[in-house]
């Protein structure tokens, strides 16, 4: 079942929807939360909790406040959620165990501190290993969202997320291209680049919407290859074959 505790977000990473609904953030009491986790275990049975909010456990004060809130009235459920590197600190993390967190997604996004810039991330790519082995230390899977295809990206940054990758090995990886989106600084960085597909409902999450340094081939090799690798646990792929064949394609976006 699904739980949220707060709406909004106040980073400003210049690719996300977030400015599309406005740039506020609003967080329900601890207190509240856990006892409506209380509720869902008690009269409905629920077995696991998604915690839809675009970032959780942003206070650490907050997230302690709400783990001795669980662990007070017994509610503790297995939960998932998502939030960012930066924010999964020792504490932090301890907190979310005690409370019952199995598995976080973090934004990753990139393994390259110069693309995680251009994206105004806020995020330091030593913050992703830390936060990877702050989870790991709790036992707590973790889930990497990754972004290719960001303006300026170039195969020496690819090289260093497949690096990061590798390194602290995730469980699971999201991989996507970079998205633009009415509304956003990014969507303004890329127009006049855009072909006629404007709209996810003519394309998908892999499928290049502006002149980029590569073809949606390759990043569809790409994803896949490396999908393959997390799953696998060791690599398992030529990315000089993969850049060939993205070559042999003139390496351009196909509309």
């Amino acid at each position: 079942m699904n739980l949220v505790s707060s709406r909004g977000c106040p980073y400003r990473c210049n690719w996300c929807a977030k400015p599309v609904f406005g740039s506020t953030y609003h967080f329900r009491s601890s207190e509240r939360v856990a006892r409506e986790m209380l509720r869902l275990k008690k009269e409905f049975g629920a077995q696991h909790i998604w915690f839809a909010d675009d970032i959780f456990a942003l206070s650490g004060q907050w997230t302690r406040a709400f783990a001795d809130a669980v662990d007070r009235l017994g509610a503790a459920l297995p939960f998932k959620m998502q939030s960012r590197c930066d924010l999964m600190t020792r504490d932090t993390v301890s907190a979310l165990r005690g409370a019952g967190c199995e598995e976080v997604w973090m934004g990753a996004e990139s393994g390259s501190q110069k693309v995680l810039d251009a994206m105004d991330k806020g995020t330091r790519v030593e913050q992703i290993h830390e936060a990877r082995e702050n989870l790991k230390r709790h036992g707590i899977r973790v889930g990497y969202f990754l972004q290719f295809g960001y303006p300026g990206e170039t195969w020496a940054d690819i090289e260093k997320t497949i690096r990061m990758v590798r390194e602290t090995r995730p469980d699971d990886i999201g991989v996507s291209v970079s998205y633009p989106l009415r509304g956003t600084k990014f969507y303004e960085q890329v127009v006049a680049g855009m072909g006629e597909k404007e709209n996810w409902r003519d394309s998908d999450d892999l499928s290049m919407m502006f002149q980029g340094a590569y073809s949606t081939e390759f990043y569809r090799e790409l994803a896949g290859a490396l999908h393959a690798e997390v799953r696998d646990g060791s690599p398992r792929w030529d990315v000089v074959r993969a850049l060939e064949r993205s070559s042999a394609r003139g390496m351009v976006v196909v509309s």
